[in-house]
């Protein structure tokens, strides 16, 4: 009987010994992490939105705005279908200079043309006129139109004309004088925004 207690309380103590094993094991082991793919790629959604506000003539006071809003879906393939040359990592030049904003702005002044307007002078203009105000209290679109229009000395192969309207910009001039090629309506922000003075009241002007 004795023997038989004793064997008992030794098979006790291995099962406990070997859960408790098992659950140090538990802990310390991790899970093999997957990417699971969708069925057939899956489809990646694009979102882009712009949001304008309207001018509105009414004695009680309300906000109204128009909206643009632009989505694109492109299918995601299942499988990889193209090859990964190494070329195409050797091209990219580690220390060129970075023409990102020059061919930008030249897309824009192309842009301007088109419409048939002086691309060049209402692009510095609109170079002007975000140094002069900025837009940063515009939320993320007014950040954004800041880094666009804001031209660095280390854009070293942008031309110096974007400077100096930056400059006028800075000092407070008059952009539209700076630039009679880009009159009023013509602007890249007049059908958007106006800037306009705060007039003194009538007592304290007398």
């Amino acid at each position: 009987m004795q023997r038989s207690c004793k064997v008992l309380w030794c098979i006790v103590l291995l099962s406990a010994v070997q859960a408790e094993d098992n659950e140090i094991t538990d802990r310390l082991e991790r899970a093999k992490r997957w990417l699971n793919y969708p069925i057939n790629g899956g489809v990646a959604k694009i979102v882009l939105g712009c949001v304008v506000p309207i001018r509105f003539h009414h004695p009680l006071s309300r906000v109204i705005v128009n909206t643009y809003n632009l989505q694109a879906n492109y299918r995601i393939p299942a499988t990889i279908i193209y090859p990964h040359p190494e070329s195409v990592f050797q091209n990219r030049a580690v220390g060129g200079e970075d023409q990102g904003r020059r061919q930008l702005f030249a897309v824009l002044e192309q842009a301007f043309s088109r419409s048939g307007r002086n691309g060049r002078a209402c692009l510095l203009r609109a170079v002007c006129e975000v140094a002069e105000m900025p837009l940063k209290h515009n939320g993320l679109i007014g950040e954004i139109i800041d880094v666009i229009f804001t031209p660095s000395p280390s854009d070293s192969p942008l031309d110096p004309d974007y400077l100096l309207a930056q400059s006028y910009g800075q000092q407070g001039r008059d952009c539209t004088v700076q630039y009679p090629d880009c009159p009023l309506g013509h602007g890249l922000f007049d059908n958007i925004s106006f800037l306009a003075t705060q007039q003194p009241p009538q007592s304290a002007r007398e």
